[in-house]
């Protein structure tokens, strides 16, 4: 009998460190955009917008950069990565209150 329970705990430990685990790989994908932010942060010019640029310059026109960038953003979220964020917004969230809670319940020893 006692057996089949640290059995069945054994596996529940498991699962519940296999999902952690998840967790914190699509929270930290989440979380570093992929690789994605680094590059797309980074302006990228052609051949031909370069062309542009300097035939606006030469005659005068007026220069807005954002007419020259090239904006290269792609959406990885899907529905695992969303519900990823959600859960570690809850989590976050869960522990801000938490915090609260337990400072206003033990305040009394750090008076």
């Amino acid at each position: 009998m006692e057996e089949k329970k640290k059995s069945k705990s054994k596996y529940f430990f498991r699962l519940l460190f296999a999902l952690f685990i998840m967790f914190i790989c699509v929270y930290a994908i989440g979380q570093n955009g992929f690789i994605q932010r680094k590059y797309s942060d980074k302006s990228l010019y052609t051949e031909e917008q370069i062309k542009r640029f300097e035939s606006d310059v030469e005659n005068g026109k007026e220069i807005d950069v954002n007419a020259y960038l090239v904006n290269e953003t792609v959406d990885y979220s899907n529905n695992s990565s969303k519900l990823g964020e959600n859960i570690s917004t809850m989590i976050t969230k869960g522990a801000g209150k938490l915090d609260k809670l337990l400072n206003s319940v033990f305040s009394f020893l750090f008076e």
